[in-house]
């Protein structure tokens, strides 16, 4: 039988030892275990967590030292610590590597299930940001854990084409001769000009209107402000493209841009030919430069769905009907509205749909006044429509911190219209904001920080940083600076803001992508050179060579043979909690030790045979390690740097 988690078999033993001196279940026992600091032992029972007194200390820990691991136990307090005799984990934890293999440390989900997740899902107006390169490093990680555990997993991206700013967008190409971008500009890019340049242009024609109209000095002064400020990038914009921003500006002065908005809007909305054929392919331009993104970001996506094509099939319709027919029905703020709120006055539903006890749900508008729809309807018949294409067991949709209501209103209001289980399987993985260090970004003013150029510089700088060291590869240092980004955005996690900095993303000697993956590329090394020394490599033969005892002179080599037995537990932790911080944290710590102790202690050129292949069992139990490490975390290992 396969040995899947070497600290499992000292649990199962010291569990199984105290169970049958004290009459315990073995799963009580068994839950009661800790790491503890490494002056008090190497793991910990804990008396209370196994519902034992400490006046029965003394003979938990007389039953504790039956299991063949345990070399030494030491009582202090409530906590059985305990010294692990190293021959016999080593030992096992070895025979462990060798089993699993490449797999060591990833196990089956015993009830696997079929999970969509949607991510990025970024508004088709400009090209991706920070914020979305947050999202999209955080949804390829869940997507690649909840795969590694033997889930079925499908990846969409849901196109915001609907509502206003894509209509302003039209409204904006719409004045253009031509809305094929310039050569050698980016698809997305270019679309997100246009909107930037349109949005300034619609946003001072009604800051003028609003000035018109004030009465008040201290109002009035407060919209100059503003007025000032969009004026400035106003005139940013124009020194950036002056043909195509005087294009727009010319042929839009005399239009009230809020009401030719409100009509594109509906003619998309009701499907008009020559619309949605127009507005269509101007998205479709802005999805051609995230798909070059992306895929440069190492992220995939299986569907990518068209939130328009909800609009015009039935599906939203017989929902809005429900919703409007509902006892719930009611008017809010103008506009048809169903009282959610009334739903999560009990606190039972709140429980059942995670949502939180202090949130208030105010009415969710079905339709504005001017007919159309609002995002979070149209989400509803989008979440039936993933549960019922993948027969999906769970939704996962990984969105900003910010969308916590809207999210919370979309499972209400699946609970109302009586699809409870989708209610209840919808998931909001929620983050906070990316925050770049001395940066004010407004994607519809035009100041925004692309991924595109976060990653070339990223690119540019693991370069330099190449050279320095006497090597010059453009393929390496793009794979260095992809990982540099990603690596930085999952350090953190998701319920933590993120402040970006190069200094630390790009570390080479520390708490970064370009450590691990020059640590991992270190192991990859000394396998080459013991081939080139015709010294055995092969796992399996090296078990029946090694000498189980060589960590017992060495706390070094121990401390990394604990950290290697644990990495089962790691990615089990970060399976339940979908924490990619947990793998980083852990990942950086193995990291540390690993070279710590290459620094000091030759591995191939060990004189004792026995002494050589255990070291070399504990360097592959290194490789493997951080290797599954950054495959699940998205980022690709390089054997060579």
């Amino acid at each position: 039988m396969t040995i899947a988690n070497p600290l499992d078999c000292v649990r199962m033993c010291i569990a199984q030892a105290v169970s049958e001196d004290l009459g315990l279940a073995p799963y009580i026992v068994a839950r009661g275990f800790e790491i503890p600091k490494e002056e008090f032992g190497d793991i910990a029972l804990v008396l209370p967590k196994i519902g034992v007194n400490i006046d029965q200390r003394d003979r938990v820990a007389q039953a504790v030292r039956k299991c063949k691991f345990v070399a030494e136990v030491k009582n202090t307090g409530i906590y059985i610590n305990v010294v692990l005799n190293k021959h016999e984990f080593t030992d096992t934890l070895f025979r462990s590597l060798v089993e699993s293999s490449r797999n060591y440390g990833i196990y089956r989900d015993p009830n696997p299930k079929r999970i969509v997740v949607e991510f990025v899902s970024a508004n088709p107006l400009h090209p991706l940001h920070i914020g979305a390169a947050r999202n999209a490093a955080l949804g390829q990680f869940l997507a690649n854990m909840l795969k590694a555990m033997g889930n079925t997993v499908q990846t969409r991206f849901y196109i915001n084409d609907v509502g206003r700013q894509v209509a302003l967008l039209a409204l904006g190409m719409q004045q253009l001769e031509s809305i094929e971008p310039p050569n050698g500009m980016k698809p997305d890019h270019w679309v997100g000009l246009v909107y930037a340049i349109t949005n300034v242009i619609s946003e001072i024609q009604n800051l003028k209107k609003q000035l018109e109209a004030v009465n008040n000095e201290e109002k009035r002064m407060e919209v100059q402000k503003e007025l000032d400020e969009l004026l400035f990038d106003a005139s940013r914009l124009r020194k950036q493209a002056p043909e195509i921003f005087d294009a727009i500006a010319e042929k839009l002065k005399d239009v009230d841009i809020e009401e030719e908005v409100s009509k594109v809007m509906k003619l998309y909305e009701s499907g008009h030919p020559e619309v949605s054929k127009a507005i269509r392919r101007i998205v479709s331009m802005c999805i051609e430069g995230f798909k070059q993104t992306l895929a440069r970001f190492g992220v995939s996506i299986e569907s990518w769905d068209w939130e328009s094509d909800l609009v015009w099939s039935n599906e939203l319709e017989e929902i809005i009907r429900s919703l409007e027919q509902s006892p719930l029905a009611t008017v809010h703020k103008g506009a048809l509205a169903v009282d959610v709120g009334r739903l999560a006055e009990d606190p039972r539903v709140r429980e059942k749909l995670a949502i939180d006890k202090d949130l208030e749900i105010p009415p969710l508008i079905i339709r504005r006044s001017d007919g159309t729809t609002l995002y979070t309807v149209r989400d509803i018949a989008y979440t039936l429509k993933k549960f019922k294409e993948f027969q999906a067991d769970k939704v996962v949709n990984v969105i900003a911190s910010e969308q916590k209501l809207p999210q919370a209103q979309l499972r209400l209001a699946l609970y109302f219209l009586g699809r409870r289980r989708e209610a209840e399987n919808l998931i909001h993985y929620s983050y906070e904001i990316v925050v770049m260090e001395g940066t004010r970004m407004s994607s519809r003013r035009g100041r925004i920080i692309t991924l595109d150029e976060i990653l070339d510089t990223a690119k540019e700088k693991a370069l330099a940083e190449l050279e320095a060291r006497g090597s010059r590869s453009e393929e390496t240092a793009e794979k260095i600076g992809v990982a540099a980004v990603k690596f930085y955005l999952l350090s953190v996690s998701p319920s933590r803001p993120i402040k970006f900095s190069w200094k630390l993303a790009l570390d080479f000697e520390k708490n970064s992508a370009p450590y691990l993956l020059y640590t991992y590329a270190r192991t990859e090394g000394i396998f080459r050179k013991a081939r080139e020394l015709k010294i055995d490599t092969d796992p399996r033969l090296l078990l029946g060579k090694a000498d189980k005892r060589f960590a017992e002179v060495n706390q070094k080599r121990w401390r990394i043979a604990k950290l290697v037995a644990s990495f089962p537990d790691v990615i089990y932790n970060t399976y339940v909690n979908l924490d990619p911080s947990t793998l980083v944290v852990y990942a950086l710590r193995l990291s540390d030790e690993f070279n710590s102790w290459y620094s000091e202690e030759p591995i191939l050129l060990e004189e004792n045979e026995g002494v050589k292949a255990s070291k070399i069992l504990l360097t592959y139990g290194v490789r493997v390690v951080l290797g599954n490490t950054m495959r699940i975390l998205g980022i690709e290992p390089l054997e060579r740097i």
